[in-house]
């Protein structure tokens, strides 16, 4: 016997007793017994309406009826009905009673059909708004789980195959039911208890299916009862929903895993015919310098020797760098880059910057402002030199020979703004949104010796944001650009 025919029985009894304790005292006021039939009368209607069902009613009605008949009707406590005419009252009170109560219970069970419905309905209009904004597999089900908990007072749990884990806490051992499991999805059927296949079980199984691969299950726990018509539709179609939401997700998905496939293919070319570039020009100038420096030693002089050896030590350094870049976008896309981060005086960084730039700078000037202070910031010394020395490389790349590049930076209370100035044309509007991105050499018109790989920049953005600073670009009011970032500041040490 499950809970809520217990609470039936127990309303009912308790209404009945309480009604002809009532009774009793409305005799004591010497009132009719027509009016002690109308208490009885209340009391069935309430129970007919608390408790939706007839047959209690009905009983109820037979057993008011012997209570009416032994407890106030001559001779009292007695079976015995003396006045032939109380019969027929009570046969057409009996009569009407189930007639009243019927027409009520009926009554009653379509208001709370329509009011179920209305629910219901709202549920899954809030549930489709709902799901039209969920990005994740994970969202969905979440939103799933919960507008179905608003309706079911049982147990439930989502099986899914490959696409979700299942839920932790289960009320079964799934691996009990796989035959069942694959029954459902192979042929998009429910079963389960009262089902046409597998009725003896203690749950229903729905499939949650479709073309694009998605295969899963919801089980329901039916134990103690089954599901209502109204709960199995209501799920029915909030699974429709949610199936929806799925294959939409599945297909954003997959056309994210197609765009991201189309840009790796344009990210190796586009790093094979970078790397091809970039080797092959200071490869071609140490190439003819060394061989030119071999066959004609003895017959140029010392300044046009150290003039070439300059010139090889300086596209040595080029490559260098070049594969160094190479080598921490590596590492910043696998996240292997370990910061060693600690206090660094920034006059040594910068006068380290000057010193590896000096020999790309031809007739640019760089300027780099001195404070009187001596100023800390908290940093990996070889990342941040790498990154200035990129934006002034970046700078010499595409301004004209005899731009001026000036370096700057000023402390706020939380950290320390650098940032590389230069006055040599500025970066057209349309490229401002891309310069940072993996691969991207913008085209100034200065010939095929400026463009390089394009990863000096996203490199610059990349070791930035590892350091917890940001970085921009933006036009300036002298006609060039201005690239700015920031990073932590840990100490201040001045001059005493």
């Amino acid at each position: 016997m499950n809970k809520q025919r217990v609470r039936n029985i127990l309303f009912t009894v308790s209404t009945l007793i309480l009604s002809t304790l009532l009774a009793f005292a409305f005799e004591q006021f010497n009132l009719r017994r027509e009016n002690i039939l109308l208490i009885y009368v209340a009391s069935i209607m309430l129970i007919m309406v608390e408790t939706r069902k007839v047959a209690l009613g009905i009983a109820s009605t037979f057993l008011l009826v012997f209570i009416f008949n032994f407890f106030f009707t001559e001779p009292k406590y007695t079976f015995i009905i003396a006045d032939a005419n109380y019969i027929i009252t009570l046969i057409i009170f009996m009569v009407a009673i189930a007639i009243m109560g019927t027409l009520t219970t009926s009554l009653q069970r379509e208001i709370n059909f329509s009011k179920d419905n209305g629910t219901k309905m709202e549920l899954l209009y809030q549930m489709s708004k709902e799901l039209l904004f969920a990005n994740t597999k994970e969202e969905i089900l979440r939103i799933e789980k919960l507008h179905l908990s608003s309706i079911m007072n049982r147990d439930f749990l989502f099986h899914f195959t490959k696409i979700l884990p299942d839920d932790d806490q289960a009320f079964i051992d799934i691996s009990k039911y796989k035959k069942e499991i694959e029954y459902a999805t192979s042929y998009h059927l429910i079963c389960g208890k009262n089902e046409s296949k597998y009725a003896h079980l203690p749950i229903k199984i729905f499939p949650i299916t479709s073309t694009k691969g998605i295969s899963g299950v919801l089980i329901v726990n039916c134990e103690e009862n089954d599901l209502s018509k109204q709960e199995k539709e209501f799920i029915q179609t909030s699974l429709l929903h949610m199936l929806i939401a799925l294959e939409r997700e599945k297909l954003s998905e997959d056309q994210e895993h197609s765009r991201l496939e189309i840009e790796k293919e344009r990210l190796k070319s586009a790093l094979l015919r970078s790397i091809s570039h970039d080797i092959r020009t200071p490869l071609t100038t140490l190439q003819t310098g060394t061989s030119f420096l071999y066959e004609s030693f003895d017959l140029i002089d010392d300044d046009m020797k150290k003039n070439l050896l300059l010139d090889i030590n300086n596209e040595t350094s080029r490559m260098s760098e070049f594969v160094e870049n190479l080598l921490n976008m590596t590492r910043l896309n696998a996240n292997q880059l370990m910061l060693h981060l600690k206090d660094e005086l920034i006059d040594d960084i910068l006068m380290d910057v000057n010193h590896r730039i000096q020999n790309r700078l031809g007739l640019h000037k760089l300027v780099i402002e001195q404070k009187e202070s001596m100023d800390y910031v908290y940093t990996d010394a070889t990342l941040l030199i790498q990154v200035l020395t990129n934006l002034i490389d970046n700078a010499i790349r595409h301004t004209r020979e005899d731009a001026t590049i000036q370096i700057s930076y000023h402390k706020t209370s939380q950290d320390i703004e650098f940032q590389v100035i230069d006055d040599g044309g500025g970066i057209i509007q349309t490229d401002l949104h891309k310069i940072f991105s993996d691969f991207v050499s913008i085209d100034t018109g200065k010939g095929d010796k400026t463009r390089g790989i394009g990863l000096g920049l996203s490199i610059c953005q990349a070791i930035i944001k590892a350091h917890g600073g940001t970085i921009k670009a933006q036009n300036n009011d002298i006609g060039g650009a201005t690239f700015s970032f920031t990073l932590p500041s840990k100490q201040e040490v001045t001059n005493g």
